[in-house]
């Protein structure tokens, strides 16, 4: 509630930071991405890293799996030219780094789907151990001051940054469906980095931001975009998924974050109800939690007869909406126990609605005779 209070005066600082140049910046990722996505193209198809039509894909010809480096260079390449003023995040660069090179070989197939969750806890025990960048605490969720995590704070840590990156790794599904949540995510922590007066956050996560769209310019399906369509591949959802967690603990962790934990989940909100649904969805029929199968979100709303742009739409837009409502709970002062009420209230219809999808296929219509 007193930073929510305090907000005016956090924006009224946070106006005196060059935004232009943040702006110039991420502009520069934009431009680094796409042209690092049309130089990538023949080296891709020589060096056979594509996305091969068949299975539950739905594309008809080979496509490069490039989106994920090249958004992931724009972005390195664009933060580095105020890398000394950014010295703070220096864990953060050597873990996209890491899970960069090792989502590279994941998509040209020589890691294991064990070596693939292994990089991913290194990466996070790196941010926890290495940057002590880690959850200390989950806010006062029942009315009796903040619980402290204590011992926990690290595996809880661990858990929750490899759940959000295979979280945003089963959404990458459809043209822009991935790229585009995260944009959403990043676009929420962006304006609450701007609220609680953070420019080093706030340079990043515009630049980021400028990166992926740059990626999405030749995700998304339009005129423009011609025969040079790509895909972020397991490259762009580790890095992404990393950095939607890093930016979740940054901005609510004391000393520096200033919002509760319990706003996080609102921003995230999609990503955490479809894991954890085909999670339980797959328990509960005795099946490999990460096996892969269509029952996520995006294939059930195919299947009910939505166009994949309307799906996309739909999932996006959802996000973004939860995000904005988890923002508005925060800043007229709601406790953050009845936010967390709301959230699990809201992810209890979902669970209703997609733990079995021949729920929603059934939902309007009519029954024969």
């Amino acid at each position: 509630r007193g930073c929510a209070a305090g907000a005016r005066d956090n924006r009224r600082a946070t106006r005196e930071h060059p935004t232009v140049t943040y702006l110039a910046q991420a502009l520069l990722a934009f431009c680094a991405t796409a042209l690092l996505i049309v130089w990538l193209r023949r080296p891709a198809l020589r060096m056979n890293l594509v996305d091969h039509p068949g299975g539950r894909k739905r594309h008809g010809e080979p496509v490069p799996l490039t989106g994920g480096l090249a958004l992931t260079a724009g972005f390195l390449l664009a933060v580095a030219v105020s890398f000394q003023a950014l010295g703070d995040y220096t864990v953060l660069f050597a873990c996209v780094a890491l899970l960069a090179a090792g989502g590279l070989f994941d998509d040209l197939g020589e890691l294991s789907p064990r070596a693939k969750l292994g990089l991913q806890v290194v990466a996070a025990v790196l941010m926890t151990s290495w940057g002590g960048h880690f959850l200390t605490t989950l806010g006062d969720l029942f009315g009796r001051g903040d619980v402290q995590l204590n011992h926990w704070a690290i595996p809880l840590t661990v858990f929750a940054t490899v759940a959000v990156i295979n979280g945003i790794n089963m959404l990458d599904g459809l043209d822009g469906l991935a790229g585009g949540l995260v944009a959403a995510i990043l676009g929420w922590f962006a304006w609450l980095a701007w609220v609680l007066a953070d420019p080093n956050g706030l340079k990043l996560l515009v630049v980021l931001v400028g990166a992926l769209l740059g990626f999405l310019f030749f995700n998304l399906p339009h005129r423009l975009r011609g025969k040079r369509r790509t895909f972020m591949g397991d490259t762009g959802s580790l890095v992404l998924g990393f950095v939607v967690v890093w930016f979740a603990i940054g901005l609510t962790q004391p000393p520096a974050g200033g919002a509760p934990p319990v706003l996080m989940l609102w921003i995230v909100g999609v990503v955490l109800f479809d894991v954890f649904t085909v999670t339980v969805r797959r328990v509960l029929r005795r099946r490999d939690p990460a096996a892969p199968d269509r029952g996520h979100v995006h294939h059930v709303l195919l299947r009910r007869g939505l166009s994949p742009g309307a799906v996309v739409a739909v999932i996006v837009g959802g996000n973004a909406l939860l995000g904005g409502v988890g923002m508005l709970l925060w800043q007229v002062g709601v406790a953050p126990r009845w936010m967390l009420i709301a959230f699990l209230a809201i992810g209890l219809v979902y669970l209703w609605l997609f733990l079995f999808p021949a729920r929603v296929l059934r939902l309007g219509r009519k029954r024969p005779g």
